[in-house]
């Protein structure tokens, strides 16, 4: 959340249905995420106020919001001392993004969320209201990182019994990424409840809650109440989907969940059993060529432009990885006999432990590795003879393989 945005259309629907349920008994808490504002031209979608047919939604909402959204200066503050949202509590300190030390930024986030659940502590449903919503990739501390809540914060609000509502830009994810995210935090908490409402004016704005399975009925049926109000012209609830990864099928998942993952339940009118990994639908694909994994003064004897260079630089080292064919002369330290593959395709970065559950079926192989990342995917290396074995493991586990 920055300033900037206060009043325009996605306020006006993300205060609504706050409003609508705080009017119902909910008491809310609202760590607005703050960020500072950027110069663009985000948070100026402020037409609607100027359209009288936009007013039927929230009327008091609508006046009130007119008062802000077109001020130069305006603040998430003015939404607080107007008391919008009846009887909420709020955590508006800025997240802390300043300095180039990462172990510091993640030990100033973590002390920033500490903060939001001493202030906050009282709410039954916390409000997270991040720029783009939930990262399952970034960590605290890393650059751009505030943009986002992160997985364990979430995890903190429920564990000490809040239900969590997050905010979460689809962006360009494909369908299939949108589903995969939409349950991403059940990874973290196998037996959250997960209701998706999304209000359709202008991009998609999506709000995820995670609601403990106690009380799932009660917000079941307030979300449907909402959605019997005006309001439901322009919010719809999404079918939340999974995926049973022993037959790559996406289904809609109904009805409440009474057991833990790895165990059945029965939903409204089907049974499921939590998959622990998601094989199916991974390829993964031989890189031809042995490479070294090499320490070394500096990168001027290598040809960035040759596939498959992989460079490191920390405050301790310079490292490479590249075909041994390509091993500069400046090279330190050289550990040579190494064979790749990689998973094929594009990882949406809201996906979970594809990694790791790779690693680990070599790792109970006994089979060291070492993996890299990039942008589009992930590669594992490991050593010469231990190359066949590995292959032969991921498939014994139901992996493809493409030599």
């Amino acid at each position: 959340m920055k300033n900037q945005y206060v009043g325009d259309i996605g306020d006006y629907g993300k205060y609504g249905l706050l409003r609508f349920l705080a009017d119902r008994g909910v008491r809310v808490g609202v760590n607005w995420y703050l960020t500072e504002n950027d110069g663009s031209t985000d948070g100026k979608h402020t037409k609607y106020l100027s359209n009288p047919k936009d007013r039927k939604y929230d009327p008091p909402l609508f006046e009130e919001l007119k008062k802000y959204a077109n001020r130069e200066f305006k603040s998430v503050k003015m939404i607080e001392s107007a008391g919008l949202i009846p009887g909420a509590s709020y955590f508006h300190v800025p997240l802390p993004v300043r300095g180039n030390i990462v172990k510091i930024r993640a030990l100033n986030r973590r002390l920033w969320f500490d903060n939001s659940l001493f202030l906050l502590n009282k709410a039954e449903l916390v409000f997270a209201d991040p720029d783009n919503g939930i990262s399952f990739r970034k960590q605290a501390g890393m650059k751009g990182s505030e943009k986002y809540v992160l997985p364990e914060e979430v995890v903190k609000y429920y564990e000490r019994g809040q239900n969590v509502v997050y905010y979460c830009h689809r962006g360009r994810r494909t369908d299939e990424a949108w589903e995969r995210a939409k349950v991403g935090i059940r990874a973290y908490l196998d037996d959250a409840q997960i209701i998706v409402m999304t209000f359709r004016r202008g991009t998609q704005r999506s709000y995820i809650f995670v609601i403990h399975p106690e009380d799932y009925a009660r917000y079941d049926s307030l979300l449907t109440d909402f959605e019997n109000t005006a309001w439901g012209g322009v919010f719809h609830r999404e079918s939340v989907t999974e995926k049973n990864e022993r037959t790559g099928q996406y289904f809609e998942k109904s009805g409440q969940i009474f057991e833990r993952a790895g165990q059945y339940f029965e939903g409204a009118t089907l049974t499921y059993e939590r998959a622990d990994s998601a094989v199916g639908e991974i390829v993964l694909e031989s890189v031809p060529g042995e490479f070294s994994v090499c320490k070394v003064e500096d990168y001027s004897g290598i040809d960035m432009e040759e596939p498959f260079v992989f460079t490191g630089r920390t405050d301790q080292e310079k490292s490479l990885v590249c075909p041994t064919a390509l091993v500069p002369e400046n090279t330190l330290s050289q550990n040579d006999g190494w064979r790749a593959f990689r998973i094929c395709g594009d990882l949406d970065f809201s996906l979970v432990g594809i990694l790791a559950r790779i690693t680990k079926v070599l790792a109970d192989s006994g089979i060291g590795v070492f993996a890299l990342s990039t942008y589009n995917t992930d590669y594992v290396l490991t050593k010469e003879a231990d190359y066949n074995k590995a292959v032969a493991a991921l498939k014994a586990e139901g992996y493809r393989f493409v030599e």
